[in-house]
């Protein structure tokens, strides 16, 4: 492949099959999001985490990985820390609104209220989780070069967003709040209401981050970064939105995990999402003018956007392991999770040549990448078989099964398609 070029429309078929895989094993990682030991932040880093070091294997798997603008440990850091971010985030609240029910305080005080305002919060949601992780990965490849005062300007355009969102949620709540005008909110007895009230001023400030950012992509202009940032924030708000129907046949005498069911479409057309952004703007560029920064060198060498995400990941499996078990965590499992958080990038490392130079800014090895997919995948399970069996458990393992299988299935159709491309550094 000449300098510079971009693979010709009939070579898209690897581009398709990576946005399959990113798509079946991002079903499979939000379903463990939220799962026993993954909750908030925990589960998002699980699921950022995935995500990452398939956009970091697909991009060796097809070839020139040092001249992707999207590539290496800095889009490894933003994917992760991007989805990690929205786990700080509730929504759970919304899920009876897109049923019709509204409660002062679940189970009780059931009052009747338009499903719309639920599927609206819950498209907010998906934007602003979405967007935030769009607007990190933005950030590792401008268009054209940032200055300081660029940076300074660019976080008060996204503190400006924030601020302004916030001020509007608590200056007209009874724009986003139903029944907000009768004093329900006020009341501490209304225990759903407070969580109401919390889950959108938490919100608030997320949305604002994403509009303020976007803004001023707009403004610089920088196309690429903004048509990123707009890929991934409605590529996971269609999802959140869409998939929240599965939450009104909570009611079916079929009993299976429907809230499971919208968390495996969100990851589904969310996975979508990564595999579209990654067709779109991550395609081999001209070589780089000059050799990666040494913060790049450092942190490919360091190895904590690989460390730090591989702690959370082994803390969250056996705190669920622990808890489908009715078993307290003892120290000394802790202390293992400690050397084994330190041992695992450690040991997959040593497999690897000195990453010096272009080489640092490609990420891991696809060996390690693959090594801490199987890692997610073996937490995820553990996680999900439960003392006791039911029909739920038995869908939802069935379910990973598969997502897993198909997804063994497209890697090795990826390598035999990234044959004869150029080999990775």
């Amino acid at each position: 492949m000449a300098d510079g070029e971009v693979m010709a429309p009939g070579c898209s078929r690897p581009y398709a099959a990576a946005a399959a895989l990113m798509a079946l094993m991002g079903a499979f990682l939000w379903a463990i999001r939220g799962t026993a030991g993954y909750g908030g932040a925990t589960g998002g880093t699980l699921a950022g985490f995935g995500w990452a070091l398939l956009w970091c294997a697909c991009s060796r798997l097809l070839g020139l990985p040092d001249r992707r603008p999207y590539a290496g440990p800095w889009a490894m850091l933003a994917i992760t820390a991007g989805i990690a971010f929205g786990g700080f985030t509730g929504y759970g609240v919304y899920t009876s609104w897109v049923r019709g029910a509204f409660y002062l305080d679940y189970p009780n005080g059931l009052r009747e209220v338009s499903a719309w305002p639920g599927y609206a919060m819950l498209f907010v949601c998906g934007f602003h989780w979405g967007g935030n992780t769009g607007c990190l990965m933005a950030w590792c490849a401008p268009e054209t070069r940032l200055t300081r005062r660029d940076w300074m300007e660019r976080i008060a355009w996204g503190t400006a967003g924030a601020l302004a969102v916030y001020g509007m949620v608590r200056l007209m709540p009874q724009a986003f709040l139903p029944f907000y005008g009768e004093g329900i909110y006020a009341d501490p007895a209304n225990r759903t209401c407070t969580r109401a009230v919390g889950s959108i001023r938490n919100i608030a400030p997320h949305l604002g981050l994403v509009l303020g950012f976007l803004g001023y992509e707009l403004r610089r202009p920088d196309r690429r970064a903004a048509a990123l940032i707009l890929t991934m924030a409605l590529g996971f708000a269609a999802p959140f939105a869409a998939g929240g129907w599965w939450h009104t046949r909570l009611g079916s005498s079929l009993q299976i995990d429907w809230w499971k069911n919208w968390e495996m479409t969100i990851g589904l057309v969310g996975g979508l999402a990564f595999g579209a952004a990654f067709w779109r703007f991550n395609r081999p560029e001209r070589p780089r003018d000059e050799p990666p920064g040494s913060i790049v060198q450092a942190l490919a060498r360091s190895g904590l956007h690989l460390s730090l995400p591989t702690f959370v990941l082994l803390g969250g499996a056996y705190d669920g392991y622990c808890r489908l078990r009715a078993m307290a965590p003892h120290r000394a499992g802790r202390l293992c999770l400690f050397v084994l958080t330190v041992c695992i990038p450690f040991l997959l490392r040593l497999r690897q040549r000195p990453r010096r130079g272009a080489a640092a800014a490609c990420g891991p090895s696809l060996g390690t990448s693959l090594a801490l997919v199987g890692l997610i995948v073996g937490a995820g399970f553990l996680v999900s078989v439960p003392p006791r069996w039911r029909l739920a458990d038995t869908v939802l393992v069935s379910l990973y099964a598969f997502f897993v299988g198909a997804s063994i299935l497209l890697m090795a159709l990826l390598r035999r398609l990234g044959r004869g491309r150029p080999a990775s550094p």
